[in-house]
């Protein structure tokens, strides 16, 4: 199944870019700017054709794309009409804003179609007659207990216990009181991996921990009708959106009173790692995940730093509080080039970071 998660990613990423890109592209071409290229992946270029002024090329590294309008520079001295530099302050912000706005149109389609296809819902006593496709997490390992002795985690997916597959909270409560003080084999999910492992449940319990000392809950799927889909999926981009915010505050309160962000951040090597659980869960599960990640790329580009959309919104923003008077492009540029940088240093920590996670 490697593989097929690997595919994912890769489809699931160029989706989320080129998606951004091509907001960037519809914004600019309706303002009457010279889109001179339209790049599918990067350079070094494959295969390229030309198209209403418009060069569209397939790139050999098929990590994204790219949008390159003509003066968005903003260096030029005289810039024609077809210029990004020559349009008005709006339009600009506009032409900047409009690919956080179609990751987070993205996102609504996707949870859209996931609602007719079904959407993830913890299961309780009112809804469990109506959901499917059942599947058991664990909430909680008590410390010094025969699961957290055996080497189980939080989040982790029970796979199977024993000879049942796909177990119940009720089944898995069953079983080990039915085997207290025998081993039992279980198979468990974990970040995309399935490992086996050997637990023992206790026959005299301390109270209230059970006799494995974990707490579980189950989700399954709900589907609503196709024609209340996207008023559905509406309501949960917007749901979605304000827990991510709340998410961001968390994680800049945590870096300002801390200097740490947590283990809430994640790069690409995270973001392959939780693309590989969500395929091995099933199309709802990968349509959900695609939401979150467009929905962070939108909150993420919008923020006022250098080299985001955010940061050049900021310059825009500046130039009309001066009364139209813009700062000299080279400081602007440098101010870019030195956030660009930053950006990468943060990625390349990251990214280490993950790899100490997850490998």
């Amino acid at each position: 199944m490697l593989w097929l998660a690997v595919i994912v990613f890769v489809v699931l990423l160029l989706a989320l870019v080129l998606v951004h890109e091509w907001g960037h592209f519809i914004a600019a071409k309706k303002a009457g700017c010279n889109v001179e290229e339209f790049g599918f992946g990067f350079p070094p270029k494959l295969w390229s054709f030309t198209w209403h002024g418009t060069e569209y090329s397939l790139n050999l590294l098929p990590i994204g794309g790219f949008v390159k309008i003509e003066g968005e520079d903003m260096a030029e001295q005289s810039p024609a009409p077809t210029s990004f530099a020559s349009k008005s302050a709006s339009w600009r912000v506009v032409i900047l804003a409009a690919g956080g706005v179609m990751n987070i149109v993205l996102a609504w389609v996707l949870l859209s179609v996931q609602g007719v296809i079904g959407v993830p819902t913890l299961i309780t006593e009112d809804n469990a007659a109506t959901l499917t496709k059942t599947q058991t997490y664990i909430l909680e390992v008590q410390p010094g207990s025969p699961a957290a002795e055996a080497g189980l985690a939080e989040l982790d997916r029970i796979v199977s216990i024993d000879d049942l597959a796909t177990p119940t909270i009720q089944s898995i409560q069953q079983h080990t009181a039915e085997r207290a003080g025998e081993p039992l084999e279980l198979v468990v999910s974990r970040q995309g991996a399935t490992q086996e492992l050997s637990v023992t449940p206790r026959v005299d319990p301390p109270p209230g921990e059970g006799a494995l000392g974990i707490s579980l809950a189950s989700t399954g799927l709900a589907t609503v009708p196709w024609w209340q889909a996207p008023w559905h999926g509406l309501q949960r981009t917007g749901l979605l959106l304000m827990a991510i915010v709340t998410q961001f505050g968390i994680i800049l309160g945590q870096l300002f009173s801390t200097g740490s962000v947590g283990g809430d951040l994640a790069g690409p090597v995270g973001i392959a790692v939780l693309t590989n659980e969500a395929t091995t869960l099933g199309l709802p599960y990968v349509l959900e995940f695609g939401a979150l990640i467009s929905l962070n790329l939108a909150l993420i580009n919008i923020l006022p730093f250098p080299a985001l959309d955010g940061g050049r919104i900021a310059f825009v923003l500046l130039e009309v509080l001066r009364g139209g008077k813009r700062l000299a492009s080279q400081v602007e540029q440098y101010i870019h080039t030195a956030g660009f940088a930053l950006l990468i240093l943060l990625m390349v920590w990251i990214t280490f970071r993950d790899v100490g996670r997850f490998f």
